[in-house]
Parts: C-alpha cells; structure tokens; sequence
C-alpha cells in the first residue's frame, strides 16, 4: 500500500490571555494533502502545547465553531487544508476573528454576535390554529427556494468579522443576522411579517454592499443577496427613519429614471437621493479625485423606451 506523502510545515499562531497579553509562537507539525486545520491545532494542543486555546466542534462545516483568519482570510478551520493554504515557505499563521474581542488565543468573544442574531426573532412564528395542531401549512417548491439558501447560515461569524459596515456602524445588524432574518421574512408560513419588516428595514439600507460577506462565506449564503431582496419592502415600512426616507428617495429615483431613459442614470439618480445641498458638498470630493467630469457626461437614452416602459407596467 502507497504511503501517503507527509511534509512539515511551521504553524505561527497568535497566543493571547488576559494575564500575558499578546504573543506569538511557532510549531512544527508533519502533515498530508488531507490534514485538515482543525487536525494540526489537535496535534497541537495533544502533543505540544496543552495551553493552548481554540473552538472546534464538528470537523465538517456544520457548527461554526473554528472560525478564524488564517493567513490573512476568515475561514473554517475545519474546511481549510493545511498543504492548500500553506504559503512557499510551508508557513501558516492563525489568528482569531477580526472585530471581536479575543477572550483567549483563538477564542472570540461572540457574544455580541449572537445578541445581533437573536435581535431578528430567528424562528418561524407560527398561527395559532398550527401551534394548536388544527391545521399544517405548506410551502410551494418556489416559496421553499427563495428561503433555503439563507437558512443554511451556520452562525459562524465570519461575514460579520469580514465586513467594514459593522465596525463604522452599531446600527448595521450585520450580513448574518440579515440572512436569517430574511429566511422568515420571506417564508409564507411566518406571522409577524410587519414586526420583521420593521427589525430589518432600516438596517438593510445601511449595508454598503461591498461583497466582502459573499467572499468570505464558508456555505454560499450571499448574506448581501438577503439584504438586497429586503430592500425591496421598503414601500411596506410604516415607519421613517433618515436612512429609509433616503431610501425610499432612491427607490422612487431609480424607478423614474428607467421609466425616463430605461437605464439608471446615476448622476440623476445622485440629486434626486440625496438632494442638492448634499450634491454640492460632495462636488469637492469629486473635483479632487478627478471624477467631477463623470457628472456632466453625455448620457443617451436607450432605444425603443416605449418597450421599457411597457414591461415596466406589466
């Protein structure tokens, strides 16, 4: 029988506890092309380091738990193989989540993680006739499409260390809690549409849709697809807040701007958002970044708009 080809490579990891502060210690550890992180923190711990400090559950990409940056990138501990992501001198570093705080070496203090979760009621609210088991509802094939990519979220935390909008703004319930909020906002068995509509709303539009959640996510979600296709109750949030009323100002502004020239025609589109004081405060920036000339570009309407505005009413 073939022997499995092993090569060693050094693991740099950075090692923290309240009493010692931060440092950084290296290992040595032999591993195959099918070594798993996940294996190479048990070898470790089991065989060099016992104080050494991390999460890990399932080894399958199923509970969440070993998330952290390795070599540079949030990943899955688990999901990641040592030799794929060893760099050309069979180094790896690891480090906990960004964003959070670190309880110990790679452990994340995720309890505000969760505390964004729980905010979105993630559970579906049933009616009382199928709490009392007086009737069963049902889901289309389509209805149970649109809502089982983003019930797939494993609470792993990684969109959430990932994303920028997070750090500038405690508003932003983030990518994770968007996706499971919308996976009951979108499921026709749910009852509390309204109160999830007024939960998620207007965090929804503070999202700057940078895409960072979609590159980071171990399972596929797109938590920035959930956000997008909440944006599109806006018309059905009875309340207002600065970020709604500007974004309802947009939604009709992209609308109306199709309608008119059957494209969106941003410098418009920019005026009609934002108004004409905040145009003009912002013109500085663009005359110093060179894109001022991009605002008055000549900018044709599309061909045959009466067939735009036709699919549009339909």
């Amino acid at each position: 029988m073939k022997m499995v080809e092993e090569k060693e490579i050094t693991v740099k990891i950075r090692k923290y506890s309240k009493a010692n502060g931060e440092s950084w210690q290296s290992y040595k550890v032999k591993v195959d092309r099918y070594t798993q992180m996940t294996e190479v923190l048990r070898r470790i711990k089991t065989e060099q380091d016992p104080s050494l400090s991390y999460r890990a559950a399932c080894h399958m990409a199923v509970c969440g738990s070993c998330s952290m940056i390795i070599n540079g990138e949030p990943r899955l501990a688990c999901k990641t193989l040592a030799l794929d992501i060893a760099d050309e001198k069979n180094e790896v570093t690891l480090q906990p989540m960004g964003y959070f705080e670190t309880e110990r070496d790679l452990i994340p203090d995720i309890d505000e993680f969760y505390d964004r979760m729980h905010r979105v009621k993630p559970r579906l609210y049933a009616d009382d006739e199928v709490l009392k088991g007086d009737f069963e509802p049902r889901m289309t094939p389509e209805d149970q499409k649109e809502v089982w990519k983003f019930a797939q979220c494993i609470w792993c935390g990684l969109c959430v260390s990932a994303c920028p909008s997070v750090r500038i703004d405690e508003n932003f319930l983030g990518p994770a809690a968007h996706a499971k909020g919308y996976r009951f906002l979108a499921d026709s068995r749910d009852t509390i549409r309204d109160e999830r509509i007024n939960i998620l709303m207007d965090s929804a539009w503070r999202c700057t849709s940078c895409y960072m959640c979609y590159e980071v996510c171990p399972r596929d979600i797109e938590p920035v697809i959930a956000i997008k296709k909440t944006k599109a109750y806006v018309n059905d949030f009875k309340k207002d807040t600065p970020v709604t009323v500007m974004a309802k100002k947009h939604d009709d502004a992209v609308s109306e701007s199709i309608a008119e020239t059957g494209k969106i025609k941003e410098s418009s589109l920019y005026l009609k958002t934002f108004g004409i004081t905040e145009a003009m405060r912002d013109m500085r920036y663009m005359f110093e970044e060179g894109k001022l000339k991009y605002a008055f570009s000549k900018d044709n309407n599309v061909k045959r708009i009466d067939e735009i505005k036709k699919i549009m009413e339909e």
